[in-house]
């Protein structure tokens, strides 16, 4: 309010010297300066004190009053723009290298393919009263994609009549696979020879067996395979001219591969 006095008190002093000097302003004109100046004054105060409440600049506030109020001037002539220059095309961006996906395993029997095996819960039948069970650990080798080999070792517990004997049994055999390659399921031809040591209270004999037979594996993964076989099998007593017929039927066998 203080600013807006001395800029009357100014207004009024130089409408007077004005009048003085050349005589064309009358009271009444004076009057209406003011009046116009005190309005646009509180214009400026009013936009001010609404620009510091809604957190905008007050001076700019201000500004945007006396513009809207101050007496219009003649605009100047726009001068004609120079016309733009055509904008060169972009080089069109190469196309990101996409990174190839890793190949997935193949299922199934592979060359080179190394396992670690174990059959469970084995039983065989033969002539007679004769029965027994088998469980084995062994390793696996696939030469081709068709034909691996098998190297074994277990525990038998056999029983003749009424007498058990129990043992230890080492075995080879040789796995010939059918089937499209890359399919998980495989039938498969086995052929394999065991040896075992069993005896009952203080004896002991060697038993000499071939067996024969076929059966099927299932990959479950790549690296992970369970299968089920029935072999058909001729045992010996090499020292007693024993002979025996029997069947072999490996409850299920599980071998986890790697390459």
């Amino acid at each position: 309010m203080r600013t807006l006095s001395i800029a009357l008190l100014a207004l009024a002093v130089t409408g007077c010297e004005t009048t003085s000097g050349t005589g064309r302003k009358t009271a009444a004109e004076r009057a209406a300066e003011i009046e116009r100046y005190r309005e646009q004054k509180a214009a400026e105060e009013a936009a001010r004190k609404q620009a510091i409440a809604e957190g905008r600049d007050p001076d700019q506030a201000a500004a945007a009053v006396t513009a809207e109020t101050a007496p219009a001037t003649p605009e100047t002539p726009a001068t004609p723009e120079t016309p733009a220059t055509p904008a060169t095309p972009a080089t069109p961006a190469a196309p990101a290298a996409v990174a190839p996906a890793a190949p997935a395993l193949p299922v199934g029997p592979r060359a080179g393919l190394f396992g670690l095996r174990a059959s469970l819960l084995g039983s065989s039948l033969g002539t007679g009263e004769s029965a027994g069970s088998t469980s084995t650990v062994g390793l696996r080798y696939f030469f081709t994609e068709a034909v691996a080999v098998d190297a074994d070792a277990g525990f038998v517990f056999a029983s003749v009549g009424e007498t058990s004997i129990s043992g230890l049994a080492l075995g080879l055999g040789l796995n010939a696979y059918g089937g499209a390659s890359g399919k998980a399921l495989r039938p498969f031809f086995r052929l394999e020879g065991a040896m075992n040591q069993v005896g009952a209270a203080n004896a002991s004999t060697t038993v000499v067996s071939l067996s024969a037979g076929g059966g099927l594996e299932y990959w479950v993964a790549p690296q992970l395979s369970v299968s089920t076989s029935l072999l058909l099998g001729l045992a010996t007593v090499p020292n007693a001219d024993t002979l025996a017929i029997g069947t072999v039927r490996p409850g299920l066998g599980v071998t986890l591969y790697t390459e």
